[in-house]
């Protein structure tokens, strides 16, 4: 199990940073992870039908605003790594990843500790014009941060999962209850901050919209995207309209100078 670990941790340490370093391209996703560790492990089908369920549950956990979420990677790969070496189901992958995830979003806040430590690096090299410097410090940055997770995950892999339910069961309750509540509210205030960077008494009224659709007539979050995507389309047709129109109104508006002359 040890040689296993290592091979997973280096596997996810290697991804996770690609992830980073090829502009995200979401291949740190457990649909993608979870088979690998089925390889691994030696149980692709395991593998497979845990990262297929496992993205359903993580669909719609992402980063908005000032949140952490829960780490759907680290979660994920140790839900299934654990439920294929204990030969148990898919059920259990599930049980082990989500509260595994939840503890693993302090390590997305330490990795943006780690790339906070290098601004002055950034600010030097950008002030001499050393673009050598900053593409190194770039692929450093991509894969430095995630080394303590991965780590982590090692240690956790070797040892078992006793390992990681001793943890969690550490955690005080009142503090389970906070992370809770917390996380219920995590979104709206992602969601207000976002709403303060894009505020617009322009577009305002399409945010209105928006939510008295969802409110009052229950229409589903993918019809407000569909409506969205039409409504986006419109205002630029309209938009390149009124772009076109505009040369020909410079011109009329020039000739009858002329003749005004």
């Amino acid at each position: 199990m040890i040689v296993q670990a290592l091979l997973i941790a280096l596997a996810v340490w290697l991804i996770v940073g690609l992830e980073a370093w090829l502009a995200y391209p979401m291949i740190n996703a457990p649909i993608v992870l979870c088979p690998i560790v089925g390889l691994i492990m030696g149980d692709v089908h395991t593998g497979i039908v845990a990262g297929a369920t496992l993205q359903l549950i993580f669909l719609g956990v992402m980063q908005i605003g000032g949140t952490l979420p829960a780490d759907a990677t680290l979660g994920s790969v140790f839900g299934t790594a654990m439920a294929i070496a204990m030969g148990q189901s898919v059920e259990v992958a599930m049980s082990l990843a989500i509260p595994v995830a939840m503890v693993g979003s302090m390590f997305t806040f330490l990795g943006y500790v780690v790339r906070g430590l290098f601004n002055p690096w950034v600010s030097k090299y950008c002030e001499e014009g050393n673009m050598k410097g900053l593409e190194r410090l770039q692929l450093g940055l991509a894969f430095l941060p995630e080394l303590p997770k991965c780590i982590v995950l090692f240690v956790a892999l070797a040892f078992g999962s006793g390992l990681a339910e001793s943890i969690v069961s550490m955690i005080p309750e009142v503090v389970t209850s906070g992370l809770d509540y917390a996380t219920g509210l995590m979104p709206a205030v992602g969601i207000a901050l976002l709403l303060k960077m894009m505020w617009s008494n322009k577009m305002a009224v399409y945010f209105f919209l928006g939510a008295a659709l969802v409110t009052f007539l229950n229409v589903p979050m993918i019809g407000i995207a569909i409506l969205g995507v039409i409504l986006a389309v419109i205002m630029i047709m309209e938009e390149r309209g009124i772009q076109a129109k505009a040369p020909a109104a410079v011109v009329s508006a020039e000739e009858e100078d002329l003749f005004n002359d």
